[in-house]
Protein backbone atom coordinates (compact mmCIF):
# COMPACT_ATOMS: atom_id res chain seq x y z
CA UNK A 1 0.00 0.00 0.00
CA UNK A 2 1.45 3.38 -1.00
CA UNK A 3 1.43 6.29 1.44
CA UNK A 4 -1.19 8.10 -0.63
CA UNK A 5 -3.60 5.14 -0.78
CA UNK A 6 -3.08 4.52 2.93
CA UNK A 7 -3.79 8.18 3.70
CA UNK A 8 -7.01 8.33 1.68
CA UNK A 9 -8.25 5.14 3.32
CA UNK A 10 -7.30 6.29 6.83
CA UNK A 11 -8.94 9.69 6.34
CA UNK A 12 -12.24 8.04 5.41
CA UNK A 13 -11.98 5.65 8.37
CA UNK A 14 -11.21 8.54 10.72
CA UNK A 15 -14.21 10.51 9.48
CA UNK A 16 -16.51 7.49 9.79
CA UNK A 17 -15.14 6.44 13.22
CA UNK A 18 -14.12 3.04 11.85
CA UNK A 19 -11.28 0.73 12.83
CA UNK A 20 -8.12 2.07 11.23
CA UNK A 21 -6.18 0.13 8.64
CA UNK A 22 -2.74 -0.52 10.13
CA UNK A 23 0.13 -0.08 7.66
CA UNK A 24 2.95 -2.60 7.73
CA UNK A 25 6.61 -2.67 6.71
CA UNK A 26 7.42 0.89 7.78
CA UNK A 27 10.78 0.07 9.39
CA UNK A 28 12.15 1.06 12.77
CA UNK A 29 13.84 4.11 14.24
CA UNK A 30 14.16 6.90 13.25
CA UNK A 31 10.80 6.08 11.58
CA UNK A 32 11.52 7.96 8.36
CA UNK A 33 9.02 5.89 6.34
CA UNK A 34 6.41 6.14 9.11
CA UNK A 35 6.71 9.94 9.14
CA UNK A 36 6.34 10.00 5.36
CA UNK A 37 3.08 8.11 5.81
CA UNK A 38 2.09 10.56 8.56
CA UNK A 39 2.70 13.46 6.18
CA UNK A 40 0.32 11.88 3.65
CA UNK A 41 -2.23 11.14 6.39
CA UNK A 42 -2.17 14.76 7.59
CA UNK A 43 -2.66 16.08 4.07
CA UNK A 44 -5.66 13.78 3.60
CA UNK A 45 -7.25 14.73 6.95
CA UNK A 46 -6.71 18.50 6.76
CA UNK A 47 -9.83 19.18 4.61
CA UNK A 48 -11.95 17.82 7.49
CA UNK A 49 -9.92 18.82 10.54
CA UNK A 50 -8.25 22.06 9.45
CA UNK A 51 -4.62 23.04 9.06
CA UNK A 52 -1.96 21.97 11.52
CA UNK A 53 -2.35 24.02 14.71
CA UNK A 54 0.24 22.29 16.84
CA UNK A 55 2.17 19.16 17.68
CA UNK A 56 2.23 16.43 20.31
CA UNK A 57 4.95 14.28 21.79
CA UNK A 58 4.43 10.65 22.68
CA UNK A 59 6.62 8.10 24.51
CA UNK A 60 8.80 10.95 25.74
CA UNK A 61 9.30 9.48 29.19
CA UNK A 62 12.05 6.96 29.91
CA UNK A 63 9.68 4.32 31.41
CA UNK A 64 7.46 4.55 28.33
CA UNK A 65 10.45 4.24 26.02
CA UNK A 66 11.66 1.13 27.85
CA UNK A 67 8.19 -0.41 27.68
CA UNK A 68 7.79 0.06 23.92
CA UNK A 69 11.51 -0.35 23.11
CA UNK A 70 11.94 3.07 21.51
CA UNK A 71 15.03 5.18 22.35
CA UNK A 72 13.39 8.58 21.85
CA UNK A 73 10.07 10.38 21.60
CA UNK A 74 7.85 10.47 18.54
CA UNK A 75 5.71 13.33 17.29
CA UNK A 76 2.35 13.89 15.65
CA UNK A 77 0.28 16.82 14.39
CA UNK A 78 -2.73 18.49 16.03
CA UNK A 79 -5.37 19.92 13.72
CA UNK A 80 -6.61 23.49 14.25
CA UNK A 81 -10.31 22.58 14.15
CA UNK A 82 -9.72 20.02 16.90
CA UNK A 83 -8.23 22.45 19.44
CA UNK A 84 -11.17 22.95 21.81
CA UNK A 85 -11.73 25.34 24.70
CA UNK A 86 -12.38 23.97 28.17
CA UNK A 87 -16.07 23.21 28.78
CA UNK A 88 -16.72 21.94 25.25
CA UNK A 89 -19.38 19.27 24.79
CA UNK A 90 -18.36 16.56 22.32
CA UNK A 91 -20.53 13.79 20.86
CA UNK A 92 -19.98 10.26 22.12
CA UNK A 93 -20.58 9.11 18.56
CA UNK A 94 -17.38 10.91 17.53
CA UNK A 95 -15.28 8.26 19.28
CA UNK A 96 -14.91 4.52 18.98
CA UNK A 97 -13.20 4.42 22.38
CA UNK A 98 -12.64 7.84 23.94
CA UNK A 99 -9.32 8.01 25.77
CA UNK A 100 -7.76 10.93 27.61
CA UNK A 101 -4.33 12.04 28.77
CA UNK A 102 -3.72 15.01 31.12
CA UNK A 103 -0.87 17.10 29.80
CA UNK A 104 0.83 20.47 29.95
CA UNK A 105 0.42 22.42 26.72
CA UNK A 106 3.01 24.98 25.65
CA UNK A 107 1.94 27.86 23.41
CA UNK A 108 4.84 29.11 21.32
CA UNK A 109 5.58 32.82 21.17
CA UNK A 110 7.26 35.35 18.91
CA UNK A 111 10.71 34.41 20.23
CA UNK A 112 10.44 31.42 17.92
CA UNK A 113 11.02 33.74 14.96
CA UNK A 114 14.51 34.60 16.22
CA UNK A 115 15.48 31.14 17.44
CA UNK A 116 13.54 28.22 15.94
CA UNK A 117 15.94 25.63 17.43
CA UNK A 118 16.76 26.59 21.03
CA UNK A 119 19.80 24.80 22.42
CA UNK A 120 19.00 24.88 26.15
CA UNK A 121 16.26 25.66 28.65
CA UNK A 122 17.09 29.37 28.84
CA UNK A 123 16.73 29.73 25.07
CA UNK A 124 13.63 27.54 25.02
CA UNK A 125 11.86 29.64 27.67
CA UNK A 126 12.26 32.60 25.33
CA UNK A 127 10.30 30.84 22.57
CA UNK A 128 7.46 29.66 24.86
CA UNK A 129 4.80 32.26 25.55
CA UNK A 130 2.90 30.31 28.22
CA UNK A 131 1.76 26.93 29.54
CA UNK A 132 -1.87 25.75 29.88
CA UNK A 133 -3.48 22.71 31.49
CA UNK A 134 -4.75 20.44 28.72
CA UNK A 135 -6.36 17.13 27.87
CA UNK A 136 -5.33 15.12 24.85
CA UNK A 137 -8.14 13.22 23.13
CA UNK A 138 -7.12 9.87 21.70
CA UNK A 139 -9.10 7.21 19.86
CA UNK A 140 -6.95 4.11 19.24
CA UNK A 141 -9.42 2.53 16.76
CA UNK A 142 -7.86 -0.89 17.29
CA UNK A 143 -4.23 0.26 17.44
CA UNK A 144 -2.03 -0.33 20.51
CA UNK A 145 1.29 1.27 21.45
CA UNK A 146 3.23 -1.99 21.43
CA UNK A 147 6.84 -2.18 20.19
CA UNK A 148 5.95 -3.72 16.83
CA UNK A 149 3.19 -1.17 16.17
CA UNK A 150 5.05 2.06 16.97
CA UNK A 151 5.78 2.78 13.27
CA UNK A 152 2.07 2.30 12.47
CA UNK A 153 1.14 4.61 15.36
CA UNK A 154 3.47 7.28 13.97
CA UNK A 155 1.92 6.88 10.52
CA UNK A 156 -1.56 7.23 12.03
CA UNK A 157 -0.63 10.46 13.85
CA UNK A 158 -0.43 8.60 17.18
CA UNK A 159 -4.24 8.37 17.24
CA UNK A 160 -4.76 12.03 18.17
CA UNK A 161 -8.31 13.30 17.65
CA UNK A 162 -7.97 16.66 19.37
CA UNK A 163 -7.04 18.52 22.53
CA UNK A 164 -8.91 20.58 25.13
CA UNK A 165 -7.16 23.67 26.55
CA UNK A 166 -7.84 25.17 29.96
CA UNK A 167 -8.24 28.95 30.24
CA UNK A 168 -5.55 29.52 32.90
CA UNK A 169 -1.87 29.80 32.09
CA UNK A 170 1.54 30.57 33.54
CA UNK A 171 4.76 31.80 32.01
CA UNK A 172 7.72 29.42 31.72
CA UNK A 173 9.36 31.09 34.73
CA UNK A 174 6.20 30.57 36.82
CA UNK A 175 5.85 26.84 36.16
CA UNK A 176 6.48 24.75 39.28
CA UNK A 177 6.63 21.21 38.00
CA UNK A 178 7.92 19.39 41.08
CA UNK A 179 5.00 20.50 43.25
CA UNK A 180 2.31 20.04 40.61
CA UNK A 181 -0.41 17.56 41.55
CA UNK A 182 -2.63 16.33 38.74
CA UNK A 183 -6.09 15.08 39.67
CA UNK A 184 -8.45 13.46 37.15
CA UNK A 185 -12.13 13.40 38.03
CA UNK A 186 -14.75 11.47 36.05
CA UNK A 187 -18.43 12.27 36.67
CA UNK A 188 -17.53 13.85 39.99
CA UNK A 189 -15.34 11.01 41.29
CA UNK A 190 -11.55 11.36 41.61
CA UNK A 191 -9.99 8.42 39.78
CA UNK A 192 -6.28 9.24 39.81
CA UNK A 193 -3.93 11.70 41.49
CA UNK A 194 -0.20 12.04 40.86
CA UNK A 195 2.46 14.58 41.85
CA UNK A 196 5.57 15.53 39.87
CA UNK A 197 4.77 12.94 37.22
CA UNK A 198 5.52 14.68 33.93
CA UNK A 199 7.37 12.39 31.47
CA UNK A 200 10.01 15.11 31.08
CA UNK A 201 10.27 18.81 31.76
CA UNK A 202 7.94 20.62 29.29
CA UNK A 203 10.75 22.98 28.28
CA UNK A 204 12.90 19.98 27.33
CA UNK A 205 9.95 18.55 25.40
CA UNK A 206 9.75 21.75 23.35
CA UNK A 207 13.50 21.69 22.69
CA UNK A 208 13.34 18.10 21.40
CA UNK A 209 10.31 18.78 19.24
CA UNK A 210 11.68 21.92 17.58
CA UNK A 211 14.94 20.20 16.67
CA UNK A 212 13.06 17.13 15.45
CA UNK A 213 10.77 19.23 13.24
CA UNK A 214 13.67 21.28 11.89
CA UNK A 215 15.38 18.07 10.79
CA UNK A 216 12.17 17.12 8.98
CA UNK A 217 11.85 20.55 7.34
CA UNK A 218 8.55 21.31 9.06
CA UNK A 219 7.58 24.90 9.78
CA UNK A 220 6.55 25.88 13.30
CA UNK A 221 4.88 29.23 13.94
CA UNK A 222 4.11 31.42 16.97
CA UNK A 223 0.73 30.55 18.45
CA UNK A 224 1.08 26.84 17.77
CA UNK A 225 0.45 24.47 20.67
CA UNK A 226 2.84 21.75 21.85
CA UNK A 227 1.45 18.91 23.96
CA UNK A 228 4.36 18.01 26.23
CA UNK A 229 3.49 14.42 27.22
CA UNK A 230 1.03 12.74 29.53
CA UNK A 231 1.26 12.70 33.32
CA UNK A 232 -0.92 9.56 33.46
CA UNK A 233 -0.92 6.51 31.16
CA UNK A 234 -3.59 6.65 28.47
CA UNK A 235 -6.98 6.39 30.17
CA UNK A 236 -9.90 4.81 28.26
CA UNK A 237 -13.24 6.24 29.37
CA UNK A 238 -16.06 3.89 30.25
CA UNK A 239 -18.99 4.21 27.80
CA UNK A 240 -21.20 5.92 30.41
CA UNK A 241 -18.70 8.63 31.47
CA UNK A 242 -19.94 12.12 30.61
CA UNK A 243 -17.84 14.66 32.56
CA UNK A 244 -14.04 14.77 32.50
CA UNK A 245 -12.24 17.24 34.76
CA UNK A 246 -8.49 17.68 35.20
CA UNK A 247 -6.93 19.87 37.87
CA UNK A 248 -3.23 20.76 37.72
CA UNK A 249 -2.26 22.51 40.92
CA UNK A 250 -0.46 25.79 40.30
CA UNK A 251 -1.49 25.76 36.64
CA UNK A 252 -5.27 25.50 36.47
CA UNK A 253 -8.12 23.23 35.43
CA UNK A 254 -9.57 21.92 32.18
CA UNK A 255 -12.71 19.94 31.43
CA UNK A 256 -15.07 18.67 28.76
CA UNK A 257 -18.39 16.86 28.48
CA UNK A 258 -19.52 13.93 26.37
CA UNK A 259 -23.09 13.86 25.07
CA UNK A 260 -25.14 11.14 23.45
Amino acid sequence: MTAEIFARTAAVQRRSVETLTIPEGLGGTPFEEAYRYQDAYVAAVEPDAGAVGGYKLAVNGVPQQIQVEVPHAVSARIFANEIFDSGITLPVAGFSVACVEPEIAAVLGDGLLDNPTPANRAEARAVIDRFHPAIELIDPRGLKMSPDLIPAAVALNVMNVGIVLGPDSVTPDQLNLTEMTVTMTLDGTDVVQVTDNAPQHPVDAVIWLLHHLAQRGQRVEPGMVVMCGTHVPIWPLAPDVRAVDIDMSGLGAVSFWLQG
